[in-house]
């Protein structure tokens, strides 16, 4: 995949971070893409953290691979099947051999178990285990691998089981915060994740049960955007971040999502890249209400870009990286359709690929056998 970074190289400046993002997960084509540019980032300005839209607690298993470990990385490094692609390893392997750091910037058990971040607090000097078992007893009436199951037990739970959840996470909180000794920074911010997890747990609910306060209201982000400034704050040099357009963009027309808060933390230090393509196949995510998961994803073909997109401004039949505001575009692929804003309000630099093509892992029938 030839492609000229001159583009990139001229906006990339002194910027502290770079987000590279991708229109679709488990594409073959953003792979090779993002690997690209990791390399490039590397060699010519210095950049050694990637985080990566995946959990932070798991994200700590990959970093002791990338110490100490052999063989390919743990495949339950990462959240959402990631670390089960070919592609996904080969990148590790690239950033464990440049000395590139890793970390996971999201929520833990795939937005429905704090169980990983669980099981590092328990073994914490002084971890309040009284507090813990009652916090393990409310999430095992929820807790699932799959995330929408895991909502709907959730909600189906009695509104004093949420608030004692609630109010042990709180506990555990308070507790350690008095426990003497010097504090371990990263199960302090696991107990800020998980925290933030049961928020968003509540906050889903009460919008789906019609609370108006709670719509526009995107923890998740929120909390990869604080994950992004604690990674930021202990880390001396330049920081790429990885995941979705819909998390890096700078501006999103629903929500506050993680690029809008690194956005207001960073200015113009903060560059998006967004990443889409000209056409081929994507595997998109569809309700499927007798799988494990209640979902799963299955392939399907891409339009030509319609008038108006950024991709039909870019197309060119090769990868090419350009400022969105020579064009005036107004859409950009999201899965198999468009999200709507004016492109260059969102990012700051697009890539285009002629084609895209599903990994083996895209197709993914929701935990049936």
């Amino acid at each position: 995949m030839q492609i000229d970074f001159e583009p990139l190289a001229e906006r990339i400046g002194n910027a502290r971070v770079v987000a590279i993002g991708e229109s679709a997960h488990f594409v073959r084509e953003y792979h090779v893409l993002r690997k690209q540019l990791i390399g490039f980032l590397h060699e010519r300005f210095g950049f050694a953290t990637v985080a990566f839209e995946s959990g932070f607690s798991e994200g700590l298993a990959v970093r002791e691979w990338m110490r100490a470990g052999e063989g390919d990385p743990p495949a339950d490094g990462m959240t959402y099947r990631f670390g089960r692609s070919a592609e996904m390893r080969d990148l590790l392997h690239l950033m464990k051999q440049r000395g590139i750091d890793y970390w996971g910037l999201d929520l833990p058990g795939d937005l429905g178990s704090p169980g990983p971040a669980l099981d590092r607090l328990e073994r914490l000097p002084g971890a309040p285990r009284g507090t813990l078992s009652q916090v393990r007893r409310q999430v095992a009436k929820f807790a699932s691998a799959y995330t929408i199951p895991a909502f709907s037990a959730y909600r189906e739970m009695a509104l004093i089981d949420r608030d004692a959840l609630t109010l042990a996470f709180a506990e555990v909180s308070a507790r350690l915060d008095a426990t003497p000794g010097p504090a371990d920074p990263v199960a302090r911010h696991e107990l800020r994740l998980v925290t933030l997890l049961d928020q968003m747990l509540r906050a889903q609910a009460a919008a789906v049960e019609g609370s108006p306060g709670y719509a526009r209201l995107n923890i998740r982000d929120g909390a990869m955007a604080r994950t992004a400034e604690w990674i930021v704050e202990r880390t001396p040099g330049r920081v790429i971040i990885a995941a979705a357009n819909s998390h890096i963009q700078r501006r999103h027309p629903a929500f506050d999502v993680l690029g809008t808060h690194l956005s207001a933390m960073l200015g113009d230090d903060y560059v998006a890249i967004g990443v889409t393509c000209e056409g081929g196949r994507v595997a998109t995510r569809r309700l499927a209400p007798d799988a494990p998961a209640m979902a799963e994803t299955v392939e399907v073909g891409l339009e030509p870009p319609v008038a108006g997109s950024i991709e039909a401004a870019m197309a060119s039949g090769r990868v090419t990286i350009a400022d969105p505001s020579r064009f005036g575009a107004d859409r950009i692929r999201l899965l198999d359709t468009y999200a709507e804003q004016p492109v260059a309000e969102a990012f700051d630099l697009v890539a285009c690929v002629p084609v895209s093509t599903p990994t083996e892992q895209a197709i993914w029938s929701g935990g049936r056998p």
